[in-house]
C-alpha cells in the first residue's frame, strides 16, 4: 500500500505543484523528472539493500566458517541471524524499488499519452476536459488502493489447524 499510495501521491503533488502558470497539458511534461528520481531511487534502494545483504553473509561466514568451523546457515552461529535478516532487507528494498519505479512510470506513460491524446485533438476532445484524460490513471491507482484496502480489511485468518486452539 505504501509504495502505491507513495507514487500517486508523488505525481499528485508534482502536478498540483506545475499547475500554476501553466496549462494542464505543459504541467504533464514535469512529470518526466519524477519518473527519472524513481528510477534512480530504485537504483539506490536496489544498491543499499545489497550492501547490507553482502555485509551481513560476509560477516557470517567469517565467523562462522573460518573461525568455528559450522557449516553454512548453521543456527549455532549468531551471525547467521543477521545474515537471513540482511537477505530480507535487501529483498524487500528491491521489491519495494521495482514496484515504485515501475509504478510511477506507468502512471507517467499513460498520463503522458491521455494528454497527448487530447494536444493533438484526434478524436475532438475539448481541451477544457484535458485533466480528465491526465487524472484518470492517478484516479484508477487511487482505487486499486481502497479496493485493497478493504480486501486486506475483509480477509479473516482462520483458526483451523493452529496448535494454539485458535487463541
Amino acid at each position: 500500500f505504501g509504495v502505491v499510495g507513495l507514487a500517486a501521491a508523488g505525481l499528485s503533488v508534482v502536478l498540483i505543484a506545475m499547475k500554476p502558470n501553466r496549462s494542464q497539458l505543459e504541467a504533464v511534461q514535469y512529470t518526466h523528472s519524477f519518473g527519472f528520481g524513481a528510477s534512480s531511487i530504485a537504483l539506490f534502494a536496489r544498491v543499499a539493500g545489497g550492501i547490507y545483504t553482502k555485509a551481513a553473509d560476509v560477516g557470517a561466514d567469517l565467523v562462522g566458517k573460518t573461525e568455528l568451523d559450522l557449516p553454512e546457515d548453521d543456527p549455532r552461529n549468531p551471525a547467521v541471524v543477521a545474515d537471513l535478516v540482511g537477505d530480507n532487507v535487501g529483498d524487500c528494498c528491491a521489491r519495494g524499488a521495482d514496484l515504485f519505479e515501475s509504478l510511477s512510470a506507468e502512471i507517467i506513460g499513460a498520463m503522458i499519452l491521455g494528454g497527448s491524446l487530447v494536444e493533438r485533438n484526434v478524436t475532438e476532445i475539448p481541451s477544457s476536459s484535458a485533466l480528465k484524460y491526465i487524472a484518470f490513471p492517478l484516479a484508477v491507482h487511487v482505487m486499486d488502493l481502497v479496493v485493497s484496502t478493504i480486501g486486506v480489511m475483509a480477509v479473516r485468518p482462520d483458526n483451523k489447524g493452529r496448535d494454539d486452539g485458535g487463541k
